[in-house]
């Protein structure tokens, strides 16, 4: 089994140095190089082309999101696609949150993350899905709804037709052809907001079996393989307002 090759690009000496170690211990994780600066980062990015970058947004010199852009404009696309971006963001900052977010990485991780969520968010992503903290996904869904103009409230049984702006032609298409419900887009706020099917059920008042309905109705109208990847997808494109 070929190991996870990771990079680290992380400012704070205990957490860089903390993360290093832990990763090394291991099995199948093999550590590249790490980093403190966003100017030193991209040239371990670029000589190494890990499978795994781990990087701080807030960098001293640059921020993440500037080394994300540098890192991927200076390959060939291909290349670039095949380093996945895991970006770490302070939970306590609510801009650096949606800058995180807005940064394009596949997965996203509060700082404080404990280790064992950190390496499981690093496998899914290595997988090619994404992992998002449920801590960020809640302050990017308090923006998305303070930033869109009031809209009119729709009929109980009418579906919710939505804009589609960051997602493939094929996602839309079958989106415009079968659109959420209101029912599948209460589920999806809080699929969006980390809940469990037993908490959606709770909240809805449904049965699980219904909740797990809606919920596969969801994954299968975004065409996605998973409930997080549904929920960054859902932000990205904007589909809760």
């Amino acid at each position: 089994m070929v190991d996870i090759r990771v990079a680290i690009i992380e400012d704070h000496s205990l957490t860089r140095i903390g993360m290093r170690s832990s990763l090394k211990e291991q099995e199948g994780i093999q550590v590249v190089g790490d980093e403190a600066t966003a100017s030193n980062g991209l040239k371990l990015l670029q000589s190494t082309k890990p499978d795994i970058a781990i990087i701080d947004i807030g960098l001293p010199d640059r921020d993440g999101i500037w080394l994300v852009q540098q890192f991927r404009e200076s390959l060939v696309s291909e290349t670039a696609a095949q380093t996945k971006v895991m970006m770490l963001t302070s939970f306590a900052k609510e801009q650096m949150v949606l800058a995180a977010f807005a940064a394009g990485a596949d997965s996203y991780c509060v700082k404080t993350i404990k280790f064992e969520l950190l390496l499981e968010a690093l496998h899914i992503t290595h997988e090619g899905q994404s992992w998002i903290d449920p801590a960020i996904a809640r302050i990017v869904l308090k923006h998305t709804r303070q930033s869109t103009a009031a809209v009119v409230k729709p009929k109980p049984n009418a579906t919710h037709t939505v804009t589609i702006s960051a997602i493939d032609p094929e996602q839309a298409s079958i989106l415009e052809a079968d659109p959420l419900t209101n029912r599948e887009m209460q589920v999806l706020e809080l699929i969006v907001q980390g809940y469990s099917n037993n908490e959606i059920a709770q909240k809805l008042y449904l049965s699980l079996g219904s909740v797990k309905v809606y919920v596969r109705g969801v994954l299968n109208k975004l065409c996605a393989s998973d409930r997080t990847q549904a929920a960054v997808l859902a932000l990205r494109a904007g589909l809760l307002n």
